[in-house]
C-alpha cells in the first residue's frame, strides 16, 4: 500500500517559500555532492502531487521529478508537460488519495500551502519529512498556516548534515 508523504524544505523560521512563492534562498544548498536523500526518495515514489502554482513553478524550472507521474489539483486549464503523464484533477483530495494508496509506490505531496492544508486537515498524510535549512527569511509562505486542529506527530528519524541542514521524518497519528 502506497503512503502519502509530504517532503519539503523549510527555513529555520518555518517558511517553505518567500512571499512571492520563490525558493531562491535554497540555492546555496543545491550541491552535486549532497541531495539530502532525494534521489532515494524519488525511487520510492511513483506519483508527485501538487497544486497549480507548484506545477507552474515546476514548468518554469523546466524540470520534473524523475519518472513520477503527476497529479495536479487545479480548477484552471494548464499545459501538459511533454513526455510526462500528468493528471489534472479538481475536487476532494480524499477520492484521489484512495486510488493512490492502492499503488505499489508511495506518493509525494510536493506543495503548495493550500493543498498541504487540505491534506493535513483531512488526515490524508502518512508521513512528513521536513528538511530544515539554516536560513531565516522573515516573511513568506508558512508550512501549515491553515490547519484546523493540532496534529500529533511521531519522530521516526533525524539526520544532521555537515552544512547545518537538519532533516526530520515523522509519522502522523490518525
Amino acid at each position: 500500500m502506497g503512503k502519502i508523504i509530504l517532503n519539503l524544505a523549510i527555513s529555520l523560521d518555518g517558511f517553505m517559500a518567500d512571499e512571492a512563492g520563490g525558493v531562491d534562498w535554497l540555492n546555496d544548498f543545491l550541491r552535486p555532492d549532497e541531495d539530502y536523500g532525494m534521489k532515494d526518495f524519488f525511487t520510492q515514489c511513483g506519483t508527485a502531487i501538487m497544486g497549480s502554482k507548484t506545477y507552474e513553478q515546476t514548468l518554469s524550472f523546466n524540470y520534473w521529478y524523475g519518472d513520477m507521474e503527476g497529479v495536479v489539483f487545479t480548477s484552471k486549464e494548464l499545459p501538459p508537460l511533454e513526455g510526462r503523464t500528468i493528471h489534472f484533477v479538481d475536487g476532494d483530495p480524499a477520492t484521489i488519495v484512495k486510488g493512490l494508496r492502492k499503488k505499489h509506490k508511495d506518493s509525494w505531496l510536493v506543495g503548495g500551502a493550500s493543498l498541504i492544508a487540505q491534506f493535513v486537515n483531512n488526515h490524508l498524510l502518512d508521513e512528513l519529512i521536513v528538511t530544515v535549512v539554516p536560513r531565516l527569511i522573515g516573511k513568506g509562505i508558512g508550512l501549515c498556516p491553515d490547519i484546523n486542529e493540532i496534529q500529533k506527530l511521531r519522530l521516526m528519524e533525524n539526520k544532521r548534515f555537515d552544512d547545518g541542514v537538519v532533516q526530520l521524518k515523522y509519522s502522523i497519528d490518525h
